[in-house]
């Protein structure tokens, strides 16, 4: 009661500062010790990364209790079960972007809106810096006109909204368009064409041929996704990349061969990540990549025979090495290859998806980079690959281990061994309990932070006990 009392008397400034390393579930504990507390932890600056989550078919009620509410969502995501959203749906929309539609930045709904259900919403929302949203092309009128959406920076079109030509997005930066047919592509690209130009950051996903690519012209975009089936020749290559002038991060989830890697590279060699898949990685893959002098990051995805002679030069700027690979036999030979190639990658990403092969993919990777200061195993198997006792033994031998993350992957903590140096442990979707977290506080007493995401059986008297064990270790249950 004494230290409550004390916390009061601090200034506003100060408690501020205090309740900013708080996570969300903390912060709410905290606004339930008083009205100007709870003022605090709720003010315009603590929602900024709080999203109002709202089921249209069960939430109807929460309207009474948010129009009475002193706090002002920022953020706002609506679930509908409907394909489209009905009259009577949208009528609730409407209701909660009355109550928040000034405050809003970021407007989100899962299903498809009309064309005038959308105007309206944009209508409402006249600070609006973020929208993710799908329209129902059946709804579409190309004469229709739009507000101009003047303080939007990122959009995201499910599908069907870049096909509203009237569009004007001075500020657009951000940029995330799915098209599920080559003629939702065909419709937009007007719209494409003319907001390209001023973008820093594009990602395209398209389920069809996307061939008019090659005229798109991105002299301002840094960070660029593709995925999907988007290219059609080395020509629209060719053309796409050359209009590039700041390219600095590409994530391409597409098969990318070496001549297509060899026209990128040449286009814009001043990318420094880099994630692309190919179906059988050469040594002339990577033998182009020399000429990437500024690579931080290189993230590969594929096949590769462990008899591969890796002839490139070293990468000595790389120090973040991420790859899934599907190795034929081997793969102590494969990995001495990566060594020699990365001599000083300190972040080791592990993505497994075949159960046969984890503990010896899992054990030559950190047999051969041993300094790392951070890994993340990710299991893409549909059962999650469990690790064994050599698992275990090779983790435990990282005496440079800082931060480690173990995602959807099977990790036994009764059989984790000691790491002197682990600063940061992460879980997700993990069947770790209570009992485990003690178990982690005992073995990692110099925790800084623990993050457990989608683990069901973790409950917040666990949470409560392991802060007790570890008071100086931030935990984050999500």
């Amino acid at each position: 009661m004494v230290s409550t009392r004390l916390l009061k008397n601090l200034p506003l400034e100060v408690l501020e500062q205090i309740f900013s390393y708080l996570p969300l579930c903390d912060r709410k504990s905290v606004s339930l010790v008083c009205r100007s507390w709870n003022n605090i932890v709720f003010s315009r600056r603590f929602l900024k990364d709080v999203t109002l989550n709202l089921d249209a078919t069960w939430d109807r009620s929460k309207v009474y209790y948010l129009r009475t509410s002193t706090r002002r969502y920022r953020n706002l995501f609506v679930f509908v079960i409907s394909d489209t959203c009905s009259p009577y749906n949208f009528e609730f929309i409407e209701e909660i972007l009355k109550l928040f539609g000034q405050e809003l930045e970021s407007f989100q709904c899962n299903t498809k809106l009309s064309a005038i259900q959308l105007r309206n919403v944009i209508e409402c929302v006249p600070n609006i810096l973020e929208l993710i949203v799908e329209v129902d092309a059946t709804t579409l009128n190309h004469e229709q006109n739009f507000p101009a959406i003047r303080r939007l920076h990122r959009l995201e079109s499910v599908n069907n909204v870049l096909q509203i030509r009237s569009l004007d997005m001075p500020k657009l930066a951000r940029l995330k368009a799915k098209f599920a047919t080559s003629l939702d592509a065909m419709e937009s690209m007007d719209v494409l064409r003319r907001i390209t130009p001023q973008l820093r950051s594009l990602e395209l996903v398209s389920k069809e041929s996307f061939s008019s690519i090659d005229e798109l012209r991105c002299p301002k975009v840094e960070v660029l996704k593709l995925s999907g089936e988007i290219f059609i020749g080395s020509d629209a290559v060719r053309a796409f990349f050359g209009g590039f002038k700041c390219l600095k991060d590409v994530r391409l989830d597409i098969d990318v061969d070496d001549v297509m890697l060899g026209v990128i590279i040449r286009a814009c060699p001043g990318i420094e990540n880099l994630h692309f898949k190919n179906q059988y990685f050469e040594s002339d893959t990577f033998q182009l990549l020399e000429r990437l002098e500024n690579l931080k990051t290189l993230s590969i995805d594929g096949s590769i025979d462990y008899r591969i002679k890796l002839k490139c030069k070293p990468l000595v700027s790389v120090t973040r090495f991420c790859f899934q690979l599907d190795i034929l036999e081997d793969e102590a030979s494969v990995f001495n290859e990566f060594k020699q190639m990365l001599p000083n990658v300190v972040d080791l990403g592990i993505t497994l998806f075949a159960p046969e092969n984890l503990d010896s993919v899992l054990v030559h990777a950190c047999q051969h980079f041993p300094g790392i200061r951070r890994l993340t195993i990710y299991d893409a198997a549909l059962f999650m690959c469990t690790v064994t006792d050599a698992g275990y033994q090779i983790l435990g031998s990282l005496d440079r281990l800082e931060e480690l993350k173990v995602d959807s992957a099977d990790v036994e903590v009764e059989f984790m061994q000691p790491m002197v140096r682990l600063k940061r442990l992460e879980y997700r979707f993990h069947s770790i309990a209570d009992q485990e977290l003690m178990m982690l506080a005992d073995l990692y007493p110099d925790l800084k932070y623990l993050g457990i995401s989608w683990c069901a059986n973790v409950t917040a008297q666990g949470v409560r006990e392991f802060r007790a064990r570890l008071p100086g270790c931030v935990v984050l249950l999500d």
